[in-house]
């Protein structure tokens, strides 16, 4: 049994037990015998009430009558003071505390209790134990002053006089410490938890009397704010996985360009990262909600098993992912569990979730997969039209300034700064490749480098060889009985670049993308190509096509010795063309298509070249090409030299454009299996020479002087060419020939001559003149690939990112619905504060022996525990729902009693206070914060 107990004797301070627990209730738990044996009244009023515990002499109760039940009032009709709750039952005097010989004058004045009448029928055993326990306490508490007049002075550490009563608006002041009488119809199961309390601990806590309702109802602000994160949770994770599976592409919504409805790259990130950190800090408080509600529940119910310790901690596994692995003895008994799955489920999802959205959802550039459409590019004029070139070359020189010679005299400056800058940069690769031993191909020109060139000094072209089965000086050899250099070289179309960057076809630029977007395209147009045919002729082969051999000619002589030139006008002494007039026959007329045969005229040129000079011709009548005479000093023949201009079908333009790396465009050509190709989209036309090219080129040759060697003039342009002029019937390994360098040296010409030109193979006569002013849209197909943002990952291992955030959204909605069905909620006691009120106001058990200090461990974690209410005190507390463990080695053991309460107050022993060291350390350090 409970009593108040002090230590009093003659005015003497209190003992050492009663200073360490002052006027406080002992909760003393029953033997097993005495709480399974029936209470017989009669011996129990027939004990001495002056008993010895501990020392100390307790001074009991007088003797009480045994209740009829006849007596017991089956409902309440007491006065204002509450007298009539326990009548006919007179309490008895307290039960104090006292030194030996002490006695209290105050307990004198206890009233005698009536004679006893038999019982009419024996209660049952917890209904006469817990009517018994009544009449005590009642007896206990009848007085007022007396208890604290009887301990001299020392004031209770929780006076019940004092109690508040304010939350049982049903009891008076008087009798707010009184329990109810015991109504015998009242069905046993409402007394179950009482009686329960009532058989393992000698007095109810009636300190503890529960200010609220353990049900928290759906309009509460707690339900409501939860609902709210759940919802928030559930909606934005749905979201979020959504979004990851279709991964969309948000086009100019998402870039660095200004517009109405344009967000910009880093304010997305942003947003993104923001939403996803509140998804996960909602998501773990409604999980953490969850479980504790979960919990919590199968605590209270009487037919469940109860919860663990173990079950507890799950908790923590949410808020400190690290206790995984620093508390980890509890994972082997819940973490196979449908709950503790779902909670380690719910902790991954909260430790990757930022990052699966920071991978999965957040914008990010990303290229998108091949994409067929038509593109329109601006055009406004046909292929090398020589005069939109001259006109279209920027100078501040007007026709006002110099009305004859402003444009050709920039076109020149433009021209000549182009070629030397291809033919520099072609001999910087082949030197590359000297000083790497690299040996290219001798056979296969599309092994050999093929230069490169520049568009707007922003955009770099890479031409490539074509018709490569013609470029093999031993197979002409076999053919001709004479060297031949014969080279093809497209380039890609220069007008894709006006066309990619024009915002009619609403392509994402870089500078749209923060300077870092990228995008490709194959573009279905025709290539401006270039082809060098040169053949190696001796002197005499020659003399059909020196005026200065011809009969009658009219010659000068030069500062060469023996070396003589047509005079000015020698041009005049060529027949004029005419359908029968086809000029000298060489032998070269097949391998240059001279002759009435091919109804293409040969070019004739003044005189003989001296070593490492150049003569040209641009002047043959209704021709396509040029002519170049060259004499090498390392080889005893000449060489000629045609050079002549078409509009490929045979490739595609490929156009890479990059904020980081820069532009770059490239011919792809001849591939078979290329659906871009221009044969491809349009029917190919043959691939004849451009007349309007040859014409263009004249002012080419002009900025050059690669007409110098009809004045001797020894330049240097031609003195590198010529050295690479071949002198056997194979490529050099480590040297370019003269065909290369010169379709290299030409390959400005393409450039210039295609931009605004038209992408196919011919001018549409619909469009009227050959030169449009404002231009006309001409469609194209073509392949394109963008970078733009999007939601999706980088990399394939990425998707590993899936499950979390579809985990996350099956979590959400399940707490979700969890909170819509389950009617309300209760009180979380898995929440710390909760928790420890409720333990603190719960009476001890064998269970937990041993782990005060250190913690629980082991066995401790797997006994189940549920909550228990004190109808009489409406007080909730922790019970064992078991005394033996539910899982474990420990499964069918019971818990012993480790060390008895008196060892308390033992001095430091080896046993009892081994640990008492470390305490007075760490009461006596100092507080840092």
């Amino acid at each position: 049994m409970a009593g108040y107990q002090h230590d009093e004797a003659n005015g003497a301070p209190p003992n050492l037990l009663g200073t360490v627990f002052p006027g406080r209730y002992v909760y003393q738990r029953m033997d097993a015998a005495e709480s399974q044996a029936d209470v017989d009244m009669a011996e129990l009023n027939s004990l001495d009430h002056n008993t010895t515990k501990g020392g100390m002499v307790v001074n009991s109760s007088v003797p009480m009558d045994p209740i009829s039940p006849a007596t017991v009032p089956n409902s309440r009709s007491g006065t204002s003071h509450g007298a009539e709750d326990v009548s006919p039952i007179t309490p008895g005097q307290s039960e104090v505390a006292q030194s030996p010989g002490g006695t209290d004058s105050n307990n004198s004045s206890a009233p005698n209790a009536p004679a006893a009448a038999p019982a009419v029928r024996r209660p049952s055993r917890k209904s006469r134990f817990t009517e018994l326990l009544r009449r005590s306490l009642s007896s206990s508490v009848s007085s007022n002053d007396g208890r604290t007049r009887s301990l001299s002075g020392f004031e209770p550490a929780r006076e019940m006089t004092q109690q508040d009563t304010s939350y049982n608006p049903t009891r008076s002041q008087s009798s707010a410490h009184q329990l109810d009488p015991i109504r015998e119809n009242e069905p046993p199961g409402n007394r179950d938890d009482v009686d329960n309390f009532s058989l393992k601990y000698s007095q109810a806590p009636l300190d503890c009397h529960s200010r609220r309702d353990v049900h928290v109802r759906r309009r509460s602000w707690l339900y409501i704010m939860l609902m709210i994160f759940s919802l928030y949770s559930t909606v934005l994770s749905g979201i979020w996985f959504v979004v990851a599976i279709i991964q969309p592409r948000y086009g100019k919504g998402i870039s660095s360009s200004n517009g109405a409805g344009v967000v910009a790259p880093s304010t997305a990130s942003l947003v993104t990262a923001l939403l996803a950190k509140t998804t996960e800090l909602t998501f773990v408080t409604v999980f953490v909600a969850f479980v504790g509600q979960v919990l919590t529940r199968r605590a209270f119910i009487k037919g469940s098993q109860g919860v663990t310790l173990a079950e507890m901690t799950m908790r923590n596994w949410i808020i400190q992912p690290g206790s995984l692995f620093t508390h980890w003895d509890s994972i082997p008994y819940t973490g196979g569990t449908f709950l503790g799955v779902l909670t380690l489920v719910a902790t991954l999802g909260g430790i990757f979730y930022t990052t699966a959205s920071d991978a999965m959802v957040t914008p990010k550039l990303i290229f998108g997969d091949w994409e067929h459409r038509a593109i329109s590019g601006r055009v406004k004029a046909s292929y090398a039209n020589p005069y939109y070139v001259l006109d279209s070359c920027t100078t501040p020189i007007n026709k006002t300034i110099d009305e004859w010679n402003a444009g050709p005299s920039c076109l020149a400056v433009y021209y000549s700064g182009q070629s030397y800058r291809n033919l520099l940069e072609f001999m910087a690769t082949w030197q590359n490749l000297v000083n790497s031993s690299h040996t290219a191909s001798t056979t296969d020109i599309y092994a050999r480098p093929g230069g490169t060139a520049l568009l707007y000094d922003n955009t770099t072209l890479y031409p490539a060889w074509v018709d490569g089965e013609y470029s093999d000086p031993a197979k002409q050899f076999a053919t001709a009985k004479r060297v031949i250099n014969n080279v093809s070289m497209s380039m890609p179309h220069p007008g894709i670049y006006q066309a990619a960057t024009d915002p009619t076809n609403g392509i994402l630029q870089p500078s749209d993308l923060s300077g870092v977007g990228e995008y490709q395209i194959r573009a279905s147009v025709a290539s401006p190509s270039v082809n060098v045919l040169c053949a190696n002729l001796n002197r005499t082969e020659l003399e059909p096509l020196i005026y200065a051999t011809w009969p009658d000619a009219r010659t000068v002589g030069t500062e060469i010795p023996f070396q003589r030139t047509g005079v000015a006008d020698w041009m005049d002494d060529v027949p004029v063309a005419s359908e029968d007039e086809w000029l000298n026959s060489t032998v070269v007329d097949d391998i240059f298509l001279w002759g009435e045969k091919y109804g293409r005229r040969p070019p004739v040129f003044p005189m003989y070249p001296i070593d490492y000079n150049m003569i040209t011709n641009t002047s043959v009548i209704s021709s396509d090409s040029i002519y170049i005479l060259a004499k090498s000093g390392l080889v005893e023949d000449y060489t000629v030299c045609q050079l002549r201009s078409w509009l490929s079908p045979k490739c595609s333009t490929q156009f890479n454009i990059s904020g980081i790396a820069g532009a770059q465009m490239r011919a792809h050509c001849e591939d078979t299996h290329d659906e871009n190709a221009y044969s491809h989209s349009q029917p190919a036309m043959p691939e004849t020479g451009n007349m309007d090219w040859k014409n263009m080129v004249d002012q080419w040759r002009l900025s050059m002087d690669l007409n110098g060697g009809s004045t001797n003039s020894n330049a240097s342009n031609a003195r590198i060419l010529t050295n690479f002029i071949l002198n056997s019937t194979r490529l050099e390994p480590l040297l370019p020939s003269m065909g290369e360098a010169l379709a290299v040296l030409a390959s400005s010409t393409l450039v210039i001559g295609g931009q605004d030109a038209s992408f196919r193979q011919y001018w549409d006569a619909s469009y009227g003149a050959q030169e449009l002013p404002n231009g006309v849209y001409e469609e194209f197909n073509a392949t394109i690939k963008m970078q733009q943002y999007a939601s999706a990952h980088t990399e394939d291992w990425q998707a590993i990112f899936y499950p979390v955030l579809g985990l996350v959204f099956v979590v959400n909605v399940v707490c979700l619905l969890y909170l819509l069905f389950v009617y309300g909620m209760v009180t979380d006691y898995t929440e710390p504060r909760n928790m420890f009120a409720l333990a603190v106001n719960s009476p001890p058990s064998r269970q937990l022996d041993g782990s005060c200090g250190g913690g629980p461990e082991a066995r401790e974690l797997v006994v189940p525990w549920r909550v228990g209410y004190a109808e009489s005190a409406n007080h909730y507390f922790f019970e064992e729902a078991s005394d033996r463990p539910l899982k474990g080695k420990w499964k069918n053991s019971a818990a012993a009693s480790r060390t008895s309460g008196l060892n308390l107050l033992a001095e430091q022993t080896n046993e009892g206070g081994r640990y008492r060291s470390s305490y007075q350390k760490l009461s006596a350090s100092r507080m840092f914060l």
